[in-house]
């Protein structure tokens, strides 16, 4: 997290280099802070849906013993994680639903799943966002493509059952590798029960509408930076978030940092045709509202998490 944290005050950097350091300051000033307030409570949007969706998810795999409020923290501390390589250390909530309502109720290879499960519905929801900028500006066509590629052939992999079955079954004949089977097998059977076609189709509906609300977000941004508002301009500013959170992504660099930023303010500057002070300025503000307010949730709900799990091993009797 420190030196991600590094690498991104150094592409800040860049960002305000590029969009001429007087001109970005200037820009940031005469944005109203009043307006921070709607950029977060629709992030908090975002965030609130999704973990609708997270609980959705638990009770598709029956996992129980875990409280809202716990349920709540283990899904906040995910963000503080998206800082590391492709968001892998996401897979870090499924030990904490471990830990808390115990190995029998909640296993790691049966919850594991449910954050591949996210990540490609919400890339998904993001490639059908980002349809409308494709069809309207033609920028960036091959890369997203290749995103939608890459999930397309997830999802044949995910229904491709017999086949799968079989090549574990393979494995499980042969001493050395049949440990390895079995958990592959509970991996595979819990993304199948999470991405089923009429789960999926609701899954995906549902990351439409959270992550428009950070699309809208960014089109606050960029009214109170000045664009002129209409829906020419919700439509450049989907498009921009969409991408630069697909690149993001895509690069598996923590956080997407260094990759998000520069697609949202080349979309915003190239595509859209703001200045470049505004672009820069859009950037900075819409990724600080957005990501940097994520992880700082996701930083206090680990600490939470790390007292609470502290106090009830300290008084197991707490636990019953």
């Amino acid at each position: 997290m420190v030196v991600s944290a590094i690498l991104a005050i150094a592409v800040g950097a860049l960002v305000v280099l590029w969009g001429d350091t007087p001109s970005v300051v200037d820009a940031l000033r005469r944005f109203p802070p009043v307006l921070v307030i709607p950029v977060v409570l629709l992030t908090c949007w975002n965030y609130t849906l999704r973990y609708l969706r997270w609980n959705y998810y638990l009770r598709v795999l029956g996992v129980t013993g875990i409280g809202n409020v716990d349920s709540a923290l283990v899904f906040l501390s995910g963000f503080a994680m998206g800082l590391t390589p492709g968001k892998s250390g996401e897979v870090t909530k499924s030990y904490w639903l471990r830990e808390i309502a115990g190995p029998e109720r909640a296993p790691l290879a049966r919850t594991a799943p449910i954050v591949f499960a996210e990540r490609l519905v919400d890339g998904i929801a993001m490639l059908l966002l980002a349809t409308s900028g494709l069809i309207s500006f033609r920028f960036g066509a091959v890369a997203l493509l290749g995103v939608a590629a890459a999930a397309m052939a997830a999802l044949v992999v995910i229904q491709a059952r017999p086949l799968v079955h079989a090549m574990l079954g393979v494995l499980a004949r042969r001493g050395r590798t049949a440990k390895m089977a079995a958990v592959g097998l509970t991996l595979y059977d819990s993304a199948r029960a999470l991405l089923t076609l009429n789960r999926l189709l609701g899954a995906v509906g549902i990351g439409v509408l959270s992550w428009g609300g950070e699309c809208l977000a960014l089109y606050v941004i960029l009214v109170g930076l000045g664009a002129q508002p209409g829906l020419t301009l919700v439509n450049q500013a989907t498009f921009a978030l969409a991408a630069g959170s697909l690149v993001g992504s895509a690069s598996l660099l923590p956080g997407g940092i260094g990759a998000a930023e520069g697609t949202v303010a080349a979309v915003l500057d190239l595509v859209a045709g703001q200045p470049r002070d505004v672009a820069a300025a859009a950037t900075l503000l819409i990724r600080v509202c957005t990501l940097w307010f994520g992880v700082s949730l996701g930083a206090l709900a680990l600490m939470r998490l790390s007292l609470t799990l502290a106090t009830r091993r300290a008084n197991p009797v707490a636990l019953r």
